[in-house]
């Protein structure tokens, strides 16, 4: 069933979120050169607001799994409610992962689903791509098809409001005033400007040759063994575990305790599976003390286990990895390498 459109001009959304802070925790993308990064909305700093773009710094994960979490004694979580504007189609597409990791189970993980619960999503289109970007071989397109509330699409100084669930709805018919049928011509200019920026996303697919997620499928699993290929992969990585972090998908964490005069507190923290620490276990075996052995895993989980068990990949092409790499691991250049049989990879710089 089509999805409900409205129109709001720049003006009005703005006054729309500055009312919708005044009981929620609104979050908005700024520009900082040429990245955007989420943070609270500030009337005084509309300027900075880009709703386009692309993708923001930090992954969607971050409000709703936080890097850092207190989950016991003295819980410090903001009861407002999230309302999080301008989160793009790679990071939308992290929800099913993170669902079916923190949800999909006997039993939904307390934290998370009361963040999910109380989070309204706001999407928004790319405006442009970068080269980093690569959604379209990952079956995913620059612009959100689904699991947003709303949805924005700019067009010249107003956007078009896509509804795709009740929350989305609520905000439609309790401020139904700033909203306005779309015309034709509206229409027009948004399925135009969204090929544009797909045909953006293919040149950067087409000129590196990355793989499609046919052409991926079953590769990991094929390409396990070959040790040579996974060591000269690994050969300069720092072991940072900055692409796990900055990942959208990737979900593991660790338990850790802290005590103060005050008493013990556990927080819940990212953990990343490069880090050396990640597999050992209490008697101090580790079952992956190789750094290949991790990065394979990273690869092994994001390409094999999720296909097998959800039918999906854990990479959503958002390019994120390939920018937070110190040691130039691209990971488009190791499913080329997979596929072809063949890896050229770059020297380190």
């Amino acid at each position: 069933m089509p999805l409900a459109l409205y129109t709001i001009s720049r003006k009005d959304l703005f006054d729309l979120l500055g009312r919708l802070a005044e009981i929620n925790r609104v979050f908005v993308p700024y520009a900082k050169g040429d990245k955007l990064y989420f943070d609270e909305f500030d009337a005084s700093k509309e300027d900075l607001i880009e709703l386009g773009g692309i993708r923001q710094s930090q992954p969607l994960k971050t409000f709703l799994n936080p890097a850092r979490e207190k989950v016991f004694n003295g819980l410090t979580r903001d009861p407002r409610p999230a309302i999080v504007v301008g989160v793009k189609a790679c990071d939308l597409a992290s929800l099913a992962i993170q669902d079916f990791v923190f949800e999909g189970g006997d039993v939904r993980d307390p934290f998370y689903a009361e963040n999910r619960d109380n989070t309204t999503i706001i999407g928004c289109d790319c405006t442009y791509a970068k080269e980093t970007c690569f959604c379209l071989a990952m079956d995913g397109a620059p612009y959100p098809r689904k699991d947003f509330d709303l949805n924005l699409s700019s067009v010249d100084n107003y956007f078009i409001v896509e509804v795709g669930g009740p929350k989305g709805e609520a905000i439609i018919s309790g401020f139904n005033v700033f909203f306005k049928e779309p015309s034709p011509h509206a229409r027009s200019i948004r399925e135009s400007s969204r090929k544009a920026v797909e045909r953006q996303v293919q040149s950067y697919i087409d000129k590196r040759g990355i793989p499609n997620t046919d052409q991926i499928r079953g590769v990991v699993k094929k390409n396990y063994d070959s040790t040579d290929f996974w060591k000269d992969m690994a050969s300069t990585c720092v072991e940072c575990g900055a692409c796990n972090l900055a990942c959208p998908t990737c979900h593991c964490f660790l338990l850790f305790d802290e005590k103060d005069r005050f008493g013990a507190k556990r927080f819940r923290i990212w953990d990343a599976c490069l880090y050396n620490t990640f597999a050992r276990v209490a008697g101090g075996a580790n079952p992956r003390k190789h750094l290949y052995e991790r990065l394979r895993n990273r690869f092994d989980k994001k390409f094999d286990f999720f296909p097998q068990v959800m039918n999906s990949f854990a990479c959503t092409g958002c390019g994120r990895c390939v920018e937070a790499c110190a040691g130039d691991i691209d990971i488009r250049e190791v499913l080329k390498g997979l596929v072809s049989g063949k890896w050229n990879k770059p020297p380190h710089e």
